[in-house]
């Protein structure tokens, strides 16, 4: 998406991202805004590997089923991969303004991050919950905003955003697959969720932005925590894309949602 994006010239003056697409948001405001830096991301995914996102031990699985730890995977490897590709140690030294969506857990209320250490908001903001451990910052303790804001549409439009791009990790609507396992059965759960909320958002939001939905490629198959549909996925995503954005005018400065 983001390559066919920047092929027409449309390159974000505004990023909001949660959940994974804090992950991508913070690797776009780290680089160029170019079809190069989308192919650049391209490739991280394509050499992604399950265990280098969610490295399961039997020590972390036990003791969060025997209710000694809040969490089955250990966040290190996440952490590893952020520092390996962001460029900037706070939020507020980003390039392009970047605003990232978690969710509070002793508040219980979603909170928007723009400043503060970069590798724990991104951390935070992709913290699936029961998952990976909350990410404590002060006195919050956070976990994935896609709990209650997958696509933060709002949160964007708080921020003054005119016009809308945003850029679904799937096609909203029943599921492609029934999940196998526990970790795919809890993302494919906040994946529901999401699509409910973001059907709310823009029925709300549309009278006060100008809201442009990106195809989402097809999930069939494809199990939320491997990594081996990546190229596939990203073709069909590209080809959509440039399908879609034919169809529309090209502006050159756009407010975009991850």
């Amino acid at each position: 998406m983001l390559e066919a994006l920047y092929e027409r010239g449309i390159t974000p003056d505004l990023l909001v991202g949660t959940s994974v697409g804090a992950l991508n948001a913070a690797f776009v405001a780290s680089r160029p805004q170019s079809p190069q830096t989308a192919r650049e991301l391209g490739r991280v995914w394509r050499s992604l590997q399950r265990e280098h996102v969610f490295p399961v031990s039997m020590s972390a699985l036990v003791g969060g089923l025997c209710r000694r730890r809040d969490h089955l995977v250990p966040d290190r490897e996440l952490r590893r991969l952020i520092r390996r590709y962001i460029d900037f140690g706070d939020l507020a030294d980003a390039a392009i303004p970047l605003h990232l969506v978690a969710f509070d857990l002793l508040q219980g209320r979603e909170l928007r991050l723009s400043t503060g250490s970069a590798v724990d908001a991104i951390a935070a903001s992709a913290s699936i919950p029961g998952i990976f451990p909350p990410v404590a910052i002060g006195e919050q303790r956070l976990i994935d905003g896609g709990v209650v804001n997958n696509t933060p549409i709002s949160h964007a439009v708080e921020l003054g955003a005119e016009r809308i791009y945003v850029l679904p990790t799937q096609p909203h609507g029943r599921p492609a697959r029934v999940p196998t396992g526990a970790l795919d059965a809890a993302i494919q759960g906040l994946h529901l969720l999401a699509g409910c909320r973001l059907r709310a958002d823009i029925a709300r939001y549309s009278t006060e932005a100008e809201l442009i939905l990106l195809p989402a490629p097809s999930a069939r198959g494809v199990q939320p925590t491997t990594f081996e549909h990546s190229h596939r996925l990203i073709a069909d995503a590209r080809a959509a894309t440039r399908t879609a954005l034919q169809r529309s005018p090209c502006r050159a400065h756009l407010r975009l949602v991850s």
